[in-house]
């Protein structure tokens, strides 16, 4: 499923055919996981709640974990499209402490986009968390709700909040340990949680032209910052102290962020671009984050030949022309979505790792 910042007509035709989006959960780079026999620990995955006094703010996700048990996984088969990721759905926890990720999808995605990634950090001892963005989100679409986008870091920190005071995983979660990934929309959330603010003004400027950035159509659409007190709340810091890293994964949304407070940035982030730019220019997104950085605190990869869906789930070889035939349009998801992706994966994977276990 589409994540956020590229054409908003195109994002739209993307996510609307939920037998086959909903159907990539849990995609994930097969061959590779296949092959892997002597990592340290299973995928194991459950589903989390985080309750709310607001009963629309209520947060669903899931949550992968490594377990003690390699060798025990499965692989569901309930996709045409998509392949699907190991994971042991009655796993229970290994023995010890481990890193926490939250990983917050796109626009219109869900919990089960980046689950490839999630399955394989669990099985190489972390803990990642995801919840489903009210508003934002596949199954929870509101307008109101999408109008409140500074809501989408507050859901994070509320999330790491549950898990490391109140849930059964507590005890298991490295404080001391905790990142945060985000994939297009979620690139620009996750930027938000570690301490990048959304300028009003630049907003304006921005935005006040013919030739537009694929966030100020998507900003505009959803009617964010067009009062006083909307525009007070997106300016308004949502630093969480508790993330020591961050990695984004083809943001969206850069034009709009303070670069004051871009070059004001204490911890690492990892910045990942999709060399093929099929949906975002990088010039204005990526490239400019990674230059607004403080240089010591950025590493910046621009993945050659990777595309806007490559940090998504690997299509089945047949996933192209099953959505070409079926959802014209959607197709576009499945663009060197299979071999390709999963070389992309790897590459992925192996930057995450290089810069979490620094």
């Amino acid at each position: 499923m589409p994540s956020l910042f590229f054409r908003h007509r195109l994002a739209q035709r993307l996510l609307l055919p939920a037998a086959f989006v909903v159907a990539c959960s849990l995609a994930v780079n097969a061959a590779q996981a296949d092959s892997e026999t002597a990592l340290p620990y299973g995928p194991g995955v459950a589903k989390i709640n985080v309750a709310d006094e607001r009963p629309e703010r209520s947060l669903s996700g899931d949550i992968w974990f490594p377990t003690p048990t390699p060798g025990k996984h499965s692989r569901a088969d309930k996709s045409k499209v998509w392949q699907m990721a190991l994971a042991d759905t009655r796993g229970t926890v290994a023995d010890g402490t481990f890193p926490l990720v939250v990983v917050s999808h796109g626009m219109y995605g869900n919990t089960f986009n980046q689950a490839w990634l999630a399955s394989e950090l669990a099985r190489r001892g972390y803990v990642v968390a995801m919840i489903n963005h009210p508003g934002t989100s596949t199954f929870l679409r509101d307008a109101d709700q999408a109008r409140e986008l500074w809501q989408r870091p507050v859901d994070l920190s509320r999330l790491i909040s549950f898990l490391i005071d109140e849930s059964e995983y507590a005890p298991v979660i490295d404080r001391n340990r905790i990142y945060a990934a985000g994939h297009s929309l979620g690139g620009f959330t996750v930027m938000m949680l570690a301490g990048a603010e959304f300028d009003n003004a630049r907003y304006r400027t921005v935005c006040d032209g013919q030739d537009l950035p694929v966030a100020c159509e998507v900003l505009s659409g959803w009617s964010v910052a067009e009062t006083k007190d909307d525009q007070a709340e997106m300016a308004t810091s949502r630093k969480d102290d508790r993330i020591s890293k961050v990695i984004s994964l083809d943001l969206g949304g850069t034009p709009v962020f303070s670069r004051d407070s871009l070059a004001r940035f204490d911890i690492p982030v990892l910045v990942l671009g999709s060399g093929r730019a099929d949906m975002l220019n990088q010039e204005i997104e990526s490239r400019a984050l990674a230059t607004a950085l403080p240089g010591e605190k950025v590493k910046h990869l621009e993945l050659p030949d990777a595309g806007h869906f490559d940090f998504m789930g690997v299509c089945k070889p047949e996933g192209y022309a099953i959505l070409e035939e079926h959802e014209p349009g959607d197709e576009i998801v499945c663009i060197k979505g299979h071999r390709e992706r999963q070389s992309q994966h790897q590459r992925i994977l192996k930057e995450i790792l290089t810069f979490l276990d620094k």
